[in-house]
């Protein structure tokens, strides 16, 4: 950490997790600074979810370290209960409403009931359900259900909060409304880790990215940076026999491409932007000179299926990662049964 900087709110440092021989996560290097939406992105398989119920305590590590606040996360750490999450859509009772199902988890979590009576309908007016409080939560379509999850992140105004796939399911208006959730969140002074392998998701929400294969983080930055890291230069010429001199002059750096509107033939030259006048020159200098050297870059999913895309010779993801006995899930405190007693969920993983 650099002198004068904040903390991070979550970091990890060499983090595994095995399941009977397989490794899902494979020694994992966090650092999500406060603030902002930090994206947690990954093709389905990655390790993303396995990752996140270790920074909740809900599974131990098999290697490595995490920490939340400065604090190591393990199962039931103190630390824990100043995180709001949602990793699967908690289990409601249907025969409550939007409102008693609150009250009953917060209270549950030990909030006191002057405190919740208030919070209870701020959190609801916040997520948009303020005009539905008390209808039944067994009458809820699938993406008022994840207004109501969302708010019940929010009821201990949580600083951190972690959420696993959060638009899943959900029709486009509903998913719109959840990314306005989310950004309302960040907005508030919340860090918000969000996980998913949506893209536009990404563009649109978050600061700062990292990209998950096989269970280890394959890039990780701003988006904006990792799509300069991977800027090619484009140069036309007007004849084949300048564009074969200029790729012999410019070296491997330099592949064909097809050739611009105006014909003739053109290389990508595979370095970044900020060298364009001194390729420039040096065609110059060999009085090689081009019709067009423009920027070409690359969009954030061309990046990310290149950085998760699979070697053709390689088993596939689901080949290497499946057990052949899967072991039994954890106890999800998130899921409450209807004829469960109330117990903590989403915000208090414990």
């Amino acid at each position: 950490m650099l002198d004068g900087a904040a903390p991070p709110v979550i970091e990890t440092r060499g983090l595994r997790k095995r399941f009977a021989g397989v490794e899902a996560v494979a020694g994992i290097d966090l650092a999500v600074p406060p603030g902002g939406v930090y994206g947690f992105l990954g093709p389905n398989g990655a390790g993303k979810t396995t990752t996140i119920r270790l920074l909740l305590g809900l599974l131990r590590p098999s290697g490595g370290v995490s920490r939340v606040f400065g604090e190591v996360v393990e199962p039931g750490a103190p630390v824990l209960s100043r995180i709001g999450a949602l990793i699967e859509r908690p289990a409601f009772y249907p025969y409550l409403s939007a409102l008693e199902n609150l009250a009953v988890f917060g209270t549950a979590r030990g909030i006191p009931a002057d405190v919740l009576t208030g919070r209870t309908r701020e959190v609801l007016d916040q997520v948009g359900l303020a005009a539905v409080a008390r209808r039944k939560a067994g009458g809820f379509s699938t993406g008022m259900l994840q207004r109501l999850a969302l708010a019940l992140v929010l009821l201990d105004r949580p600083r951190l909060v972690i959420l696993d796939e959060p638009t899943n399911g959900l029709d486009p208006n509903g998913v719109v409304d959840v990314r306005r959730l989310i950004a309302g969140m960040a907005a508030s002074g919340a860090t918000v880790f969000l996980s998913t392998h949506v893209l536009p998701e990404v563009e649109q929400l978050c600061n700062r990215v990292a990209i998950l294969r096989d269970g280890v983080v394959v890039a990780e930055g701003a988006p904006g940076s990792l799509l300069r890291e991977n800027d090619h230069l484009f140069v036309r010429f007007d004849t084949p026999s300048e564009a074969r001199a200029a790729r012999a002059l410019l070296g491997v750096a330099a592949t064909e491409t097809a050739a611009g509107p105006n014909g003739g033939a053109a290389l990508l030259v595979d370095m970044p932007a900020s060298r364009a006048s001194s390729v420039n020159r040096t065609l110059a200098e060999a009085s090689l000179h081009p019709a067009e050297l423009t920027i070409r870059r690359q969009s954030l999913e061309a990046i990310f299926r290149e950085l998760t895309a699979e070697p053709e010779a390689s088993a596939t993801a689901d080949d290497r990662r499946t057990p052949t006995a899967p072991p039994a899930a954890p106890p999800d405190p998130l899921a409450i049964p209807p004829d469960a007693p109330p117990a903590p969920a989403a915000g208090s993983p414990t």
